[in-house]
Order: structure tokens, then sequence, then C-alpha cells
């Protein structure tokens, strides 16, 4: 007998949320809460060049503007930040879909380069028990800025789901994975039933070539997909 669990992975940013990234409402956030700064700023340029010096994206790869930020707080401004901005915003089909994958028994996981204090308490919200988002160093109580592990964002993705998968209790032949990215391209080729969701150019011919599923939560109010067919 076959005692391997459908998943269901989702990415966040132009998934199950659209316009602005998390990490972005967070950044504006702080800002407004007055936990960043100038020199905050100063560290994130520095390191955005650092980053891109060696062909890596200057926002996604970037923590240094979190560089000294005591964590316990900054963990209790990320829930604060999921309850009153992001939340309210997450688009209804989407999570509609992912409460369908709860009921039919399928392991969902949330996969995502955004930062992990904040896939923790969206995690919370959504019910779901796992997720893999970017972990940022803490030396004592305080961030270093430098990302810890690795980095889910492009190829790593399917590089994480690999290494949460070690012990082969996930069927990912039979597995659903959502994500709007050409960059998402690697995940989703890695389970048997793509989702290419509110995709962008690139990964929507890729889906029409390859006969991947493609759907838009972002502006539709009736969903094209009859999903019990699976």
């Amino acid at each position: 007998m076959n005692n391997t669990r459908i998943a269901a992975i989702f990415d966040i940013d132009g998934t199950l949320i659209t316009g602005d990234s998390l990490e972005r409402i967070f950044v504006k956030y702080l800002w407004r809460h007055g936990q960043l700064n100038w020199r905050s700023l100063a560290h994130f340029t520095v390191g955005a060049v650092g980053g891109a010096a060696v062909g890596r994206s200057p926002f996604k790869c970037n923590k240094s503007y979190l560089r000294g930020q005591d964590a316990a707080h900054l963990r209790r401004l990320a829930r604060e930040c999921v309850e009153l901005e992001i939340a309210p915003n997450l688009l209804p089909e989407a999570i509609n879909r992912l409460r369908w994958h709860q009921n039919a028994g399928h392991f969902v996981i949330l996969l995502s380069g955004t930062l992990d204090l904040l896939l923790e308490p969206l995690a919370e919200y959504l019910g779901v028990s796992a997720r893999i988002g970017t972990e940022v160093e803490v030396e004592g109580r305080f961030l270093t800025g430098r990302i810890a592990g690795l980095h889910p964002y492009g190829a790593a993705k399917a590089e994480c789901l690999m290494v949460m998968n070690g012990m082969g209790l996930l069927n990912l032949k039979r597995s659903f994975a959502y994500a709007d990215s050409y960059a998402d391209r690697h995940l989703l080729a890695y389970v048997g039933n793509p989702v290419a969701t509110n995709a962008d150019p690139r990964l929507r011919m890729l889906a029409e070539n390859r006969g991947w599923m493609i759907e838009n939560f972002a502006c539709r109010k009736e969903p094209l997909l009859t999903i019990s067919s699976f």
C-alpha cells in the first residue's frame, strides 16, 4: 500500500496575494512604526550592491536592512502586519483553492522566498502546518541581516522541496504546485500537477507549451477549473 501523501505547494507573492510582496508591505509597516531609519536603508543599499555584483536580486536576497533588529520584537510586528495588512488582502479564489486541498486531506505547504517571520503567522492564519521561507540569522537577541540556510527563490525552491521530502513521504507525481513567476518553473516542473497561477508572460507561454494548468485568481470571480475532477 502506498502511504505517501499528495502535497499542495503554494507560492505567496503574486499567487495568494498580488500587488506589493509580503516583504515590501512589511518594510512599509516597519517604516511607519519607526523600526527602520536612514541607517537601515544605507545597510540595504550596501547589501544590494553586493548582491547585484554576484548576479542576485538586489531586494530578494538582501536582508541587511534588518541588521540589529530585536528578533522577538520584530516577530511581534510581523504578526501584527500579517493580521492587519496582509490577511485582509489575500485573494479569495486562491484561498478557496487552498481550502479545497485542505478539505481533500492534502498536505499543504507554503513555499516562498519571503521572510519566514512573515510566513509563520500567515501559516497559522491559514491553518497550514508546513512552510519554507527565508530565515534570517540571529546572534543573541538580534538579527544579523544575513540569510541562514537556503534562500527559496528560483531553482532553490525545488531544492527546498526535495530536502523537505527527504524521507519520501510525499507523492510528488500526484502533487500540485501553484506559482506565478517564470522563476518558479523549476518548482512547477517538480510536481505532477503544476498550476501557473496569475502567471507572468514567460510562465504563461511555458505553461501553454507544456500543457500545464493555467489559473487566474487575481481578476476572476468564478473559477475556470473544476478542481473536483482531480
